[in-house]
Parts: structure tokens; C-alpha cells; sequence
């Protein structure tokens, strides 16, 4: 079973890699004038539509898998701790959290640019832009009467 999945895996990870060239090989013959901006605007929407069903097909692969789903629960979990688990720790612990968290740094001499492994990196940019809950805050309480009935007009 694992290997039969493992094989599909493969499969829709090429195919979506070979989707994504065509889509940007027909860009670049756009930008050289090769091909017009309707065909183009009409392939790429083709293209886009099938990445996106690989890309659904990629991931109910995942959550078929209940190791992946705890794997994804642990990630986040450290992901929520790892400034806690920085400050508690001693300098060969910390090194080693930083290996599991980041890929490299880079310096100006000023600042310190850190680039994140995968899935840190995602996290890390959605944390950036705050976009964890777009409509609630973490801490959820029950509306004011008087905001929800303001909100309905």
C-alpha cells in the first residue's frame, strides 16, 4: 500500500512539475511575442486548473496518511514553541532546534536574514502577514449585541 502510494506520489509530483513548465515556457513565448495574450490567457487557465486538481490529488495522498497528520500536529506544535524551547535550552539544544528550523542565515552585517526550512517557511510567512485567523482573534469571545447588530446593517 505505502509503495503503491509512494508511486502516485511520484507520478502527480512530475506531472505537476511538467504543468508548471509548460506554464512557463508559454509565458515566456508570450513575453516574446511567440504566442498572442488570448492563447496564452486560455492555456495558462487550462494549466492552472490542472496543477490545482494535482495539487488536491497531492495532498489527499497526505491526509490519507495518519503519520503525516501527526507529523503535520508535531511541526506545528514546535513551530508554536520553538522561542520557549530556545530560551530553555542549552547552547548545544539550541543549535540543534536552529538546524531543524532554519536552512541559513544571511547578514548585511546589520541584520540577521534567516531562511526556513520547509514547512517553517510557510508558517513564518503567514505569521508575517498575520494571516492565522483573518476574521477572529485567538482569544474568541462572544460578540457585544450591540457590534453584531451593527455588523447585520
Amino acid at each position: 500500500m505505502q509503495e503503491e502510494t509512494a508511486a502516485q506520489r511520484t507520478r502527480l509530483e512530475q506531472r505537476l512539475s511538467a504543468v508548471r513548465r509548460r506554464m512557463e515556457q508559454a509565458y515566456l513565448d508570450k513575453l516574446d511575442g511567440k504566442i498572442s495574450e488570448e492563447f496564452w490567457a486560455a492555456k495558462n487557465a487550462e494549466w492552472q486548473e490542472e496543477a490545482n486538481g494535482i495539487v488536491l490529488a497531492l495532498g489527499g495522498l497526505q491526509t490519507a496518511n495518519p503519520d503525516r497528520l501527526l507529523t503535520a500536529n508535531r511541526v506545528l506544535e514546535l513551530a508554536n514553541e520553538a522561542y520557549s524551547l530556545y530560551v530553555r535550552q542549552n547552547s548545544r539544544e539550541q543549535g540543534k532546534l536552529l538546524r531543524i528550523v532554519l536552512s541559513n542565515c544571511a547578514t548585511d552585517g546589520i541584520s540577521l536574514y534567516p531562511e526556513y526550512r520547509k514547512p517553517f517557511d510557510l508558517i513564518f510567512e503567514r505569521a508575517k502577514r498575520e494571516e492565522w485567523r483573518a476574521l477572529r482573534d485567538s482569544n474568541s469571545r462572544p460578540i457585544a449585541p450591540e457590534l453584531f447588530l451593527a455588523s447585520l446593517a
